[in-house]
Formats: C-alpha cells, structure tokens, sequence
C-alpha cells in the first residue's frame, strides 16, 4: 500500500512514529464446554484455584521485572484486584458445581456476565474496566490450557505495534520508550489503553480498518500519526522524509511551548484564563505541574471504589486524599465525589442491575440512595483537607434541591468532624458539575448556591444529542461545537457571571485547540485538560484577544450546521496559528 492511500483510525495519543511494524497475532484460544461427572467437580475447583494462583504469580514476575510503579504500577494493582476478587472466583466455583462445568468454560460464562455488566454503564471510564477483567481471565485461561502467555514483553526496542486490539495490561508489560508507536483496530480515544498511551506519550491510533492485521507483515516500515490518525504502510521515501521534517518540526515547536509553562495565561487584551489537569492517578500530579498546570481541574475517586467486594474504609480514603492535595499544594485541587452508577462496582454498595444505568442512580442520586456512603467520603474529604486546597465537585445534578442536599450533607459532616476534635478547612468549596442538560438549562438556578461550576462536556454532549461517543456509528454526530450545546454553554456562563463565581470546563472540548476561542469568548474561566496539552493552549492563548475571538463567536452562533460551525471555526484557527494548527482534520 503507498503513502498516497493512508488507513485512517481515531486519533488517540498525539505523535509521530517511524519504525518497523511488530504485529501482535494472538492465537485463538477455543474454549469448549465439558460436562463433568459428580466425582469430577472438587477436582475441578482445585484446578481452577491452582489457575488463579499461578496466573498471579506470572503477574508478580513481570511487574517485579518492570519496577513497575506510577500509572502502570496501578494497573498491575487493578489486575491484581481481579485475580483476588472472591466474586470472580466464586461466581465461576458455582458454574462448575451448579452447571457440572469445566472451569475453562465456568469462567467463559463468568466474563460474558462481567462483559454484559460493564457495556451497560455509561461512564467510559469505568466501562473500560471490562478490558482488565477479559486480560485477567484470559491469562488464568492459558494457564489451565497449558498456553505461554503472549504480550508484549518481547518485543524488539522501537517498534509500532499493529494489534486488533490492545489492553492496558497488554501496554503495562513494556517499559518506558520501548515501543516507538501502536495501532489498534478496535478502540477509541476514551478507552484506558488510549489513556494510558497519552500518559506514557506513546503516539497511537485505534479504531483502524479491521483487516489491519492481515495487511501488515513484522519489519513492514510503518509511520503512525496520532494526531490525525493516519497510518501509512509500507510508505515510499519521500513521505518517510516528509514526516521526519515534521517530528524535527514538532521538535523545535515542544521545545518552544516550554518556555511558556511558567507564564500566565493572559489574553492580549487582559483576560486570564486558568488552564488545569485532569489526571486519574497521584503520580501524575507531576507532569501537570511540569506542564504548567495551575491547579488540578478534575480527579476521579472512583479507582478507589472499583474491583472490590467491600467499601474504602475512612481511613483509607483520607490518605488518598492526602496525598493529591500535598502533592498539588500551594495549588488548588477539584476532587469529584463517586459516580459509579448502577454497575455492581463494588458489590458492598448493594446496587441493583440496572437496564439503563446512563440514566439510573449515578451520582448524587447514588448519595441520596445511600446517604452513609457520601457521608464517608464527605468525611474523608474534610478530614484530608488540611494538607492542601480542597474544592469538591458534586455529579449527575439535574436539580437545585440536589445539590442543595449534597451542601447540607457537607455542612453536616463538618459540624461532626469539628465537634469530634478534627481540624478541617473551613475554605473548602463546594461545585456542581454540570453535565446533564436539566443542569445547564437552570444553571441560573443552581449557580447561587455554588462556590463553582465546573462542564463536563462529555457527558452533556452524549446526553444533548443522545449519542454515545464510543459507537462508531454514531460518533459523527457527538460534536462540541453544535448550536445546541454552544447554546448551553452560553446559559451556564451567564448564570455563572450573575452569581460571581467561576465556571470551569473539564470535558475533551477543553483540550482541543480548535475550540479555545470560542471558550474564551463565551468567557470560561477555567480549563482542565491532559498535562501535555497545556502548553499549547497557553501559547495560542497569550498570542489572542479576546476581541477577536468574540468575532469569531459572534460569526458562527447564527450557524445551524455543526458541520459549517466546525469547518469555520477550524479554518479560522489554521489561518491565525498555522504552525501550532497544523494536524486539525480537514487541512
């Protein structure tokens, strides 16, 4: 295939690779069901158990061979979880004495329920956890089938890997700066492996054309673009020397985006805007800052909820947030309480199943369902509060009275800390992220009884439009800068201004450049985004006015096309910043 016909993918760490192909064929595993006699059945758990810990020490293995901390670290921890996790064990114990199953098959069954589970939750997020229980069974299904685990430990130092697909367990096993660049044929930008290749600063491309792996073969030279998800294989020179030009250009223009990490973000004409980080792990914290983050915008708790059969403890959940708000002090730090939903993450909450968790008990909705758990947490936020500066972010509001009982529940634990002896911050704030259309059409309403607001464009999105951005055959239509949505933003910012406080954007739309001069002239005070986009938003920041970025606003709100909006508002931006615009679709 020449360079003139590139596949195209989703673009999911940006980049450029230039290197030989390793393609990672996973053989088939052929799982069959045997039905065991009666007297096959203890044997047959004690086989399955001896799976499980041997996979575990497989595990132990590599990680001890990695070092692996940090990111990876938690994903080896997250693994680790799975393999102890008693109901995973024990759901497969009763296929087997229940069902007369073999445990290949008993386990089979259990991941499909596990898989039914995990697609019907909305948050992304924790929908991806499904990749780390398939790896986990996976790798206690080689063991029982007398299978060498495959991966990607050996692969040879600066190669693309070309897979169907890739699980962060897959990503875990290599070390820094082995691998130069993947593509996946399934995926999207919001699965962890994608996550995790951003952090890692791995360029990668998923959701390419699914005979990807038919068409490569291993040494095949490659070049991966993450920025536009182009893949070209088997490219003449000239696109070889093409892209090299561009990795020397991006070079330089890194190099040049450093010397504004310390410089505050500042308009032409005067308007400041904070540009913050949204990570998912403490470790993380310093490359936000190397980045020049100026406070933390959005930190999940869920990790601390998830693969286990009982609840966080007090305890526990203090030192967590200990450690982010020391580690981000003297900066601020917006800490979102827990929206699990309705996914049986863990089964100590006692959730019920539900047939559209999207729109079942997710959020805040959770806390007036089990007030003791948003207690804990609340409690746990307070007490840790000390250590840095605190900002908590309440979920799934669709209603004032919701949050007006997330503030009374909050004023309430802290009466009980103070009256128990705890020092806690008496500066602590207290936002509604506005992620549900009820929420933005009353932010005029909301907006008085908040110390903050903060957009979590993701979710407004899918819920705006009723798209889920995860199915490829919709994903068309999930666009930020539609009427609609810009509409609700508007709303929002003029119910924030009212109220005086600061209205904050969490969601992609934050981090992409194309929309930072219509954020700016809608007059969004905060935006939080991947670390490693900061500095770019920055520069192309400094070198605006907000004047002429009102124009802009000004040019497209009439526009009915989100379509035409998108075209005009990227066309605009490639004129004004050529070099830093350079990779928006459509050039």
């Amino acid at each position: 295939m020449s360079a003139e016909s590139p596949r195209r993918g989703a673009p999911a760490s940006p980049g450029i690779a230039i290197g030989p192909a390793f393609v990672l064929r996973r053989e088939r595993m052929v799982i069959t069901e045997r039905r065991l006699d009666e007297s096959e059945v203890e044997g047959e758990i004690e086989r399955l158990r001896a799976a499980f810990g041997e996979a575990r020490r497989r595990l132990q293995e590599i990680r001890a061979g990695m070092q692996a901390t940090g990111l990876v670290g938690d994903i080896f921890d997250a693994q680790f979880l799975f393999l102890e996790d008693p109901t995973l064990i024990d759901h497969a114990v009763e296929n087997i004495r229940g069902g007369l199953l073999n445990a290949e098959w008993a386990l089979q069954r259990e991941l499909r329920r596990l898989q039914r589970e995990f697609d019907g939750i909305e948050d992304p997020y924790i929908r991806e956890r499904a990749s780390d229980a398939g790896f986990v069974v996976r790798r206690v299904q080689q063991v029982l089938m007398g299978r060498e685990p495959e991966g990607l430990q050996n692969a040879p130092p600066g190669v693309i890997v070309v897979a169907s697909e890739l699980s962060t367990g897959d990503l875990a096993q290599v070390t820094r700066g082995q691998i130069a660049g993947f593509v996946t044929a399934s995926g999207s930008r919001t699965s962890h492996v994608a996550i995790m290749a951003r952090s890692l600063e791995i360029p990668a491309v998923v959701g390419a054309e699914h005979d990807l792996v038919d068409q490569v073969s291993d040494g095949l030279t490659l070049i991966v673009d993450g920025r536009t998800g182009r893949v070209l294989i088997d490219p003449d020179e000239a696109a070889v020397a093409r892209y090299r030009s561009e990795l020397e250009r991006l070079a330089k223009l890194t190099q040049e985006l450093l010397r504004y990490v310390d410089l505050p973000t500042e308009s032409r004409d005067g308007v400041r805007i904070a540009l913050l980080a949204n990570i998912e792990q403490t470790d993380e914290i310093d490359d936000a800052l190397r980045y020049g983050a100026e406070g933390i915008g959005l930190f999940r708790t869920e990790y601390l909820y998830m693969n286990r059969s009982d609840l966080p403890s007090e305890d526990e959940q203090v030192e967590a947030y200990r450690r982010v708000l020391a580690a981000a002090a003297p900066r601020s730090a917006v800490i979102r309480t827990l929206d699990l939903g309705g996914d049986k993450v863990p089964s100590g909450l006692g959730l019920q199943q539900e047939l559209n968790p999207a729109l079942g008990l997710r959020g805040v909705r959770m806390y007036q369902d089990r007030p003791e758990v948003f207690r804990a947490q609340l409690r746990a936020l307070l007490r840790a509060s000390p250590a840095g500066h605190l900002k908590i972010l309440v979920p799934m509001v669709s209603a004032q009275s919701e949050f007006v009982f997330a503030r009374e529940s909050l004023q309430k634990v802290a009466r009980e800390l103070l009256d128990e002896g705890h020092e806690i911050d008496p500066e602590v704030a207290l936002g509604v992220m506005i992620e549900t259309p009820a929420a933005a059409l009353t932010a005029d309403q909301i907006a008085p009884l908040a110390d903050f607001m903060s957009i979590g464009t993701n979710d407004l999105l899918q819920y705006t439009l009723a798209v889920d951005r995860t199915n490829e055959r919709v994903a068309y239509l999930y666009e930020p800068l539609h009427p609609a949505n810009l509409r609700m933003l508007q709303q929002c910012c003029q119910a924030a201004r009212r109220a005086g406080i600061v209205l904050g954007m969490c969601g992609e739309m934050a981090g992409d450049p194309a929309n930072c001069w219509i954020l700016l002239a809608l007059g969004i005070g905060e935006l939080s985004m991947a670390p490693s986009s900061i500095p770019l938003l920055r520069k192309i920041l400094r070198e605006s006015t907000a004047a002429e970025a009102r124009e802009l606003l000004a040019e497209v709100l009439p526009l009915t096309s989100p379509r035409e909006i998108r075209q005009r508002v990227e066309e605009r931006m490639r004129r004004r910043f050529p070099a830093e615009t350079e990779a928006l679709p459509g050039e």
